[in-house]
């Protein structure tokens, strides 16, 4: 165990060792410093803890680093989902695009319209662009709405890169027409969540 060795000392440099015991009857009018002595490993694990800390911390910061009021131009940009069951011949990916609109933070959500669908069985699903709707960021969460029509869902996949020609309405029709999200956000990277789906993360895209 480590020891705890206190002096107290007089104005004339008398010292009182404080483990006498009885303990002396004699308060001394100043008093020198506590010391604790501790051994070889003690000091190297402290140490070692310490230096630990710092790196981890600094590391978290600048990965996950989180976004206050007056960064709002940090989190900028297109973000990306990808779907894990994408094929060859059908991609569903999301995209998240935020802009910056008088000052204020604006949004576009790309995505598919399983998100207001049931159980999809038998037909492929359509593809949208809607503006996000109250969004709210606020260090490092995030949350907004969005609302569709049937005559904002497409066969082809739509994209903050591309938008196909000739692009026909989806015929299946929508079983609902809004939609809360919530996250996490930080300078690279969306995690969002909404009712009955897993969790999405969206990683930004450095060249946009």
């Amino acid at each position: 165990m480590e020891k705890l060795v206190c002096i107290w000392q007089f104005s004339d440099n008398r010292k009182i060792n404080l483990k006498l015991e009885p303990k002396p009857a004699l308060l001394p009018e100043r008093y020198g410093q506590c010391k604790k002595k501790w051994n070889m490993k003690q000091l190297m694990f402290f140490i070692l803890s310490i230096t630990f800390f710092q790196v981890y911390i600094g590391f978290s910061k600048k990965v996950n680093k989180p976004i206050t009021d007056n960064q709002p131009a940090k989190v900028l940009g297109i973000y990306e989902y990808k779907y894990d069951y994408n094929t060859k011949d059908l991609t569903e990916n999301h995209y998240i695009k935020l802009e910056e609109t008088n000052g204020k933070i604006s949004g576009i959500y790309y995505g598919t319209s399983d998100d207001f669908d049931e159980a999809r069985e038998g037909y492929l699903p359509g593809f949208f662009k809607a503006k996000m709707l109250d969004i709210n960021i606020t260090d490092s969460k995030i949350s907004f709405k969005i609302k569709v029509n049937d005559s904002d869902v497409y066969d082809k996949a739509i994209t903050p890169f591309k938008n196909p020609k000739n692009n026909k309405q989806w015929t299946i029709g929508l079983r609902n027409y809004e939609r809360s999200y919530f996250g996490k956000i930080s300078e690279n990277k969306i995690l969002v969540e909404t009712k009955d789906f897993d969790k999405r993360i969206f990683i930004k895209l450095n060249n946009h």
